[in-house]
């Protein structure tokens, strides 16, 4: 059982602590989502991303690769009752899509976590049909000694990020990946992302 199965059941428990981040986040996403997109959300845990980009799209497929996440998803969707959200276990590096598929996709929070995080980049770009949107939230673990300590905290059980980014190791490496022009927004609190928005031209 991978880490992120174990901490499915009170995962939305550490969201809500660093509250004002993923509030920020959410309203992002809500912000970039046109009305009526097809959307691809990767990593997406249990559903946060998913939810507020199907307020406004026509369908979001939700994914993950910890099925005990995609569940907590699911739950949360009947509840709300939202019809537009589906739900699949997906590989970042490795999607079973065309080319220049949704108007939307969404990797959040996830390529720190990752060996080969430009590879998923692109491999999420290809999906991305020319004129949409990628929105990359990733947390900057270096820029926040309280994030530092809580991540350490987070590795007794398991947690084991690939990357501590700092804005500037974040930009850096999606300037690498040669892919869109993006826009990198900084939202600060208690683990601060980085939110990028890249544009397929």
């Amino acid at each position: 059982m991978s880490f992120w199965d174990k901490v499915a059941g009170i995962y939305d428990i550490s969201e809500s602590i660093n509250g004002r981040v993923y509030r920020a986040m959410l309203e992002g996403v809500r912000q970039v989502v046109p009305t009526g997109a097809r959307v691809l959300d990767c990593a997406a845990g249990t559903g946060e991303l998913s939810i507020a980009a199907a307020e406004k799209a026509e369908s979001v497929l939700c994914t993950d690769l910890s099925l005990p996440m995609l569940e907590r998803a699911k739950k949360k969707c009947r509840q709300k009752g939202l019809e537009n959200v589906s739900f699949e276990e997906r590989d970042i590096f490795d999607l079973d899509d065309a080319d220049n598929t949704y108007d939307v996709v969404i990797a959040g929070n996830v390529l720190h976590l990752l060996d080969e995080p430009e590879k998923a980049v692109k491999e999420l770009y290809r999906v991305t049909k020319c004129g949409g949107k990628l929105i990359l939230p990733t947390f900057m673990l270096e820029e926040n000694r309280i994030a530092l300590v809580i991540t350490r905290l987070y590795r007794l059980f398991g947690f084991k990020p690939h990357e501590n980014y700092t804005f500037k190791s974040y930009r850096k490496m999606l300037e690498g990946c040669g892919c869109g022009p993006f826009k990198l927004t900084e939202i600060k609190g208690l683990m601060p992302v980085g939110f990028a928005v890249m544009k397929k031209i």
